[in-house]
């Protein structure tokens, strides 16, 4: 089902909603961003391990899918609160962390880590026949260092090409499976009584038939990241809010032309 609504209606719907929240949700948005830079250096400090040894990224692994998704979800829960014309307070941010949102909202994001390390083993492959193991795992856990990589690159153009192709695909199944799990995240809190399953089944649901237009949607921002990114990334502070709520517009829309989940 085709939705009525372009995506230029959904921007403009993000603007007018944003009216009178741009300082708060940019602020949201550099909370979210400081809290998880503190989180880490007080933990790494406290750690005190090499940068890409084992440890460190079980760590990182840790801190991202026991405490900073919850922030991240936090942000997507305010902006839909501001597309809905609720004003937003910082400490909706945290709002993931209460005890009826945090463990389903965990067992999604454990669920997206999954399927993104399987997509991740899956493109791969061919790394793996090419180059052995130890680049191969070297890319999927994080450890190889970017001069190590950069040397890879200039002394192989096959493997330069492979790499490229990876990241290309990657695009696109990240914009796809962080979309669905969006979606899911929104559908819980409005139907908290649906099981995370049932959750992500509606959010695949609402993606039906629209992917190619929540593509554009998606793309559409990377001039504003460009110019968000200028003057030290400050811009970037209302940038994605912006897409954010746009985002939660064209989810609003997909639940409202395609229907309530059948609880």
């Amino acid at each position: 089902m085709k939705s009525q609504i372009t995506n230029a209606m959904h921007r403009e719907q993000a603007r007018i909603a944003l009216k009178d929240q741009w300082g708060t949700m940019a602020w949201i948005t550099f909370l979210a961003v400081f809290l998880q830079i503190v989180i880490n250096g007080i933990v790494g400090g406290f750690a005190n391990l090499p940068a890409n040894s084992s440890g460190n990224n079980f760590i990182a692994f840790l801190l991202n899918n026991f405490i900073f998704f919850a922030i991240t979800y936090g942000t997507y829960y305010c902006a839909l609160q501001v597309l809905r014309g609720h004003r937003v307070k910082v400490g909706m941010l945290t709002s993931m962390f209460q005890g009826k949102f945090y463990l389903p909202m965990l067992i999604i994001n454990f669920i997206q880590y999954l399927i993104n390390f399987v997509f991740n083993l899956i493109l791969l492959l061919p790394v793996l026949l090419s180059y052995g193991s130890v680049l191969y795992f070297g890319l999927m856990f994080n450890t190889v260092s970017v001069s190590q990589l950069q040397r890879e690159l200039v002394g192989d153009l096959s493997f330069a090409l492979l790499i490229l192709l990876f990241a290309l695909l990657m695009l696109l199944l990240s914009i796809f499976i962080s979309g669905i799990f969006q979606f899911a995240v929104w559908t819980k809190i409005d139907d908290p009584e649906l099981t995370v399953t049932n959750a992500l089944k509606y959010a695949l649901f609402l993606m039906k038939g629209r992917f190619g237009q929540y593509v554009l949607l998606q793309l559409s921002f990377i001039g504003w990241y460009i110019i968000g990114g200028l003057a030290f990334a400050i811009g970037l502070l209302w940038v994605f809010p912006y897409r954010d709520v746009a985002i939660a517009s064209f989810y609003d829309t997909a639940r409202e032309e395609k229907g309530a989940p059948a609880v």
